[in-house]
């Protein structure tokens, strides 16, 4: 039997990767290589394969789902970005979404051009991951 909080989890989880296969398909197609890494990532946070498949196949709305913590917000941030640069071209559509996404977060959009940078050769290491996540906080601390 599940329980409620093993029921939040899982749709967090679906809605959470449901925003990856949005982003991937913002241009009208989903390519292998995003496909093969929202896997990856649909597993590493936890989903079966299965479950990754189903949702590729039929992902069903594409609302964007906003974590609640400032930590789930950069995480998906992460990912996105990463499904962004998979197939070394990015779009105006998914330049579109992600504008929405940091809007949709309250960061500033100055967040997006930074992350562009970020993202431009490579994925970053961690080193250079967190050091943006702790310049995000500190931008969101003063903010309040």
């Amino acid at each position: 039997m599940t329980t409620f909080f093993e029921h939040q989890r899982a749709s967090y989880k679906r809605n959470y990767l449901r925003n990856l296969i949005c982003m991937a398909s913002s241009d009208g197609n989903l390519d292998d290589e995003e496909k093969v890494l929202i896997q990856k990532i649909g597993i590493k946070r936890g989903l079966k394969e299965w479950q990754v498949n189903q949702l590729i196949d039929d992902p069903g709305n594409c609302e964007i789902f906003l974590p609640e913590s400032i930590n789930n917000r950069m995480n998906l941030l992460y990912d996105l970005m990463q499904i962004i640069h998979v197939d070394s071209q990015v779009s105006d559509r998914e330049i579109e979404f992600m504008v929405s996404i940091i809007g949709a977060f309250k960061l500033h959009p100055e967040i997006f051009e930074q992350l562009m940078q970020l993202f431009r050769e490579n994925v970053p290491s961690p080193a250079e991951w967190k050091e943006f996540v702790e310049f995000v906080y500190e931008r969101v601390k003063d903010n309040r």
